[in-house]
């Protein structure tokens, strides 16, 4: 294994990875604001039940949610600046995500939720930040 100096070139498949992260976490983001704010447009498709069952969270998931979303994009934004910070943000947005997975299948929302897609999220998520800490560990991240 060979360690590259800072300036050298960041593999292809870290473009490519970090385009299609931009893109689902830029997404997440997006959801999780509309959510919070309650902009009524963008929520109108869901049953009032199922809304209810995000209103009446506890804060603190609200604050778990956040951190997995925002904390992904921000990771992601990171990357493709190819800065060694994008590795610990990662991590916790994905920390985040375990805990919002695990409340929602201690509290399933109405209908029950799609507790295999969240785990398949989550395993995929961890290998994403495997990938992450691999690019630091090869020096393509300063």
């Amino acid at each position: 294994m060979t360690d590259h100096k800072s300036g050298a070139s960041a593999p292809w498949h870290m473009w490519v990875l970090g385009v299609l992260l931009l893109l689902w976490n830029g997404f997440a983001a997006f959801d999780y604001a509309m959510t919070v704010i309650r902009y009524e447009p963008y929520l109108a498709g869901h049953p009032e039940e199922f809304l209810a069952y995000f209103y009446n969270a506890p804060l603190w998931m609200y604050a778990m949610w956040g951190i997995s979303m925002v904390g992904g994009l921000i990771a992601t934004l990171l990357l493709l600046m190819r800065r060694r910070m994008a590795v610990p943000v990662f991590t916790l947005a994905w920390a985040g995500s375990v805990i919002a997975v695990l409340y929602s299948a201690v509290n399933p929302p109405p209908g029950g939720g799609n507790l295999p897609f969240a785990a398949a999220i989550i395993l995929i998520t961890f290998l994403v930040l495997i990938y992450f800490y691999w690019l630091q560990r090869r020096g393509f991240l300063r």
